[in-house]
């Protein structure tokens, strides 16, 4: 059995679902795998950072000085109130067994695969005694450039990193953005590797390894400006936008989506903002035809743990929309508390 100790760092972090996604995860692993397999959580933790630096520090310490106030519970991480909370919230999505999806099982196997990713790094295929996990935000993605970490996912070249695993000798890197956004397409029945066309607003992180993803699973790129460009970096080969059409269309920037964008499929929105109501209108709001970025967020996270936390596991994660469901049941019992 590995310990692990996972922190969410960046700035602002207070109000991150992922440390729900990081606890739900695991508990689907420990129903699936052999006891000495499963992983058992030491510590889950938000760390509010400004610079790579101090989320490193966090992982070689694994406590923040200054523990983050976290918005779901009203309470810091670490003291009881949040630990309570979250045993509740486990108690009650282990019994989530209902998907949100209306597919048969045949379609939803389908559609909850992982695509294919070359990886030319050799992982460890399997977790060690002691392990630091950490998920990276805004404004740390691109902050990370250093030998001493085995990066594979070009999210050193991408200049994106968001996702860290620490053995205690060293570190490997990766970004998930793109490849958990891939994932939310294929769900919503969108063929990548068809050549299907994904049309962004924006240039940071998230932009640059959606976009990067994207093409390297076959698909074509259509850059529509934003704060920044991503026709900034060289290895970016964007198609013409003068035609102004997409087949799906993301907006790194903020929620809004221009009307002289023609999109075939849907658009997706990057941010995720607290929802207000009954569990029913919780799901109601997340099925709207605008995908929510819980979707990007859950996908993404599946992602960490097939990728890098433990790809030997892979094929024993939960699905998707699965997983999506276990989140919803979650916030609904902790706005219960609020």
């Amino acid at each position: 059995m590995a310990d692990v100790y996972y922190g969410m760092a960046g700035s602002p972090v207070s109000h991150s679902l992922s440390p729900v996604l990081i606890n739900i995860v695991a508990q689907h692993l420990s129903q699936v795998l052999p006891k000495v397999n499963r992983f058992n959580l030491l510590n889950t933790d938000l760390v509010e950072a400004e610079f790579i630096q101090d989320a490193l520090a966090w992982g070689y310490v694994k406590s923040s000085l200054n523990p983050v106030n976290w918005n779901l519970t009203g309470a810091p991480f670490g003291k009881f109130r949040n630990r309570a909370l979250m045993q509740k919230v486990l108690d009650s999505t282990i019994e989530v067994k209902q998907s949100l999806s209306d597919l048969s099982k045949e379609e939803r196997q389908e559609s909850a695969r992982l695509l294919p990713f070359k990886c030319d790094v050799k992982l460890p295929t399997k977790s060690f005694t002691e392990e630091v996990w950490l998920n990276l935000t805004y404004p740390l993605k691109h902050q990370l450039k250093s030998p001493a970490v085995v990066d594979f996912n070009d999210s050193s070249m991408i200049e994106s990193v968001n996702v860290l695993r620490f053995d205690g000798f060293g570190w490997w890197s990766s970004n998930v953005d793109g490849s958990g956004f891939a994932r939310v397409a294929e769900y919503f029945g969108v063929d990548v590797t068809s050549g299907a066309c994904l049309g962004i607003i924006g240039g940071g992180g998230a932009a640059r390894s959606t976009a990067h993803t994207w093409t390297t699973l076959g698909g074509t790129v259509k850059a529509f400006g934003g704060k920044r460009s991503l026709h900034d970096y060289d290895w970016f080969n964007g198609a013409d936008t003068s035609e102004r059409t997409c087949d799906v269309l993301v907006n790194f920037d903020d929620d809004s989506f221009p009307e002289d964008i023609t999109v075939s499929g849907f658009c997706a929105k990057s941010q995720y903002h607290p929802i207000d109501g009954e569990h029913t209108d919780r799901i109601a709001a997340i099925k709207h035809k605008d995908v929510d970025g819980r979707w990007l967020l859950a996908a993404q996270h599946l992602e960490s743990w097939s990728q890098l936390w433990a790809p030997q596991y892979k094929d024993h994660l939960p699905s998707l929309d699965l997983i999506m469901s276990k989140l919803i049941q979650a916030e609904t019992v902790l706005a219960s508390y609020a």
